[in-house]
């Protein structure tokens, strides 16, 4: 008798430590979960010849509260600018630089794409080249600074 207790003490140690053990798994899940902003789908542009501009897009999904996006920025270019590019009313593309921040909806998702909002990497440092990376660190009022890391992959992908 005194044996089957010993083990049943075990089996019960054994399933409050896995039970602990769980709770600290899903505890910690549920923190690296917490709503915020994320990037998916991030990638750049590689320059072509001797130009020193480039571009870049991605999807920034909010799971959290609405917030802005103030800034972009990256020790690879001069400056970031966000550009708006249009079709005015006679068949012409027009490209303008946006002021003021972007807003990120929440529980939404603010596309940076080719044809319409994006970034322009002005004055590159260096040659961004396919299969390369370029560092980024994008600027949220509510969620602060937040690093990417942006692949540089050929137009023809997009």
């Amino acid at each position: 008798m005194r044996r089957l207790t010993r083990l049943r003490m075990v089996e019960i140690g054994v399933a409050v430590l896995l039970t602990l053990a769980a709770l600290v798994f899903i505890g910690l899940t549920v923190w690296a979960a917490e709503p915020g902003i994320r990037v998916t789908d991030a990638w750049a542009r590689p320059s072509l010849g001797k130009t020193n501009v480039s571009a870049a897009y991605m999807n920034i999904v909010n799971d959290g509260e609405a917030d802005t996006l103030n800034a972009a920025r990256s020790d690879l270019v001069e400056a970031i600018e966000v550009h708006q590019t249009t079709m005015s009313a006679d068949g012409v593309m027009q490209m303008r630089k946006v002021e003021g921040g972007l807003p990120v909806p929440a529980q939404g998702t603010l596309a940076l794409a080719p044809g319409g909002t994006h970034f322009m990497l002005v004055g590159l440092k260096k040659p961004l080249e396919t299969g390369g990376e370029m560092p980024l660190t994008l600027e949220f009022e509510r969620a602060g600074a937040i690093n990417v890391r942006v692949p540089v992959r050929a137009a023809a992908a997009d």
